[in-house]
């Protein structure tokens, strides 16, 4: 079974777990770690690579200061410059952290740290 499948599969039980008013953490966890699966596969393959701008394989603190400033202040971390984080990485964490947050009933401003 391809982790595209899987994907399906754990979203068909997200959903009906959702209908049936029962509990989706795990499920959605599964759900999130396949979707990340996936995008690890495509970006291996170099398919998501071509449709994203350039920038975002940069490395965040030269490309986006201000972004890399706001994501340091939410992971609280000293605001000095990473070798390791692109644009990519930054963006895609606060998105999972909103994500999570909203699911917890939680708005932007009350993100965890």
């Amino acid at each position: 079974m391809t982790l595209q499948e899987r994907r399906d599969a754990i979203k068909a039980k997200l959903d009906k777990a959702k209908k049936g008013h029962r509990s989706t953490r795990v499920l959605q966890r599964e759900y999130e770690i396949l979707t990340a699966g996936i995008l690890a596969e495509k970006l291996a393959t170099g398919k998501a690579k071509k449709h994203l701008p350039a920038e975002a394989w940069l490395l965040c603190h030269l490309a986006h200061p201000d972004l890399w400033d706001a994501f340091c202040r939410l992971q609280g971390r000293p605001n000095e410059p990473s070798e390791n984080w692109t644009t990519f990485d930054v963006v895609m964490l606060l998105t999972r952290k909103l994500l999570e947050a909203s699911q917890n009933g939680l708005g932007p401003s009350q993100l965890p740290h």
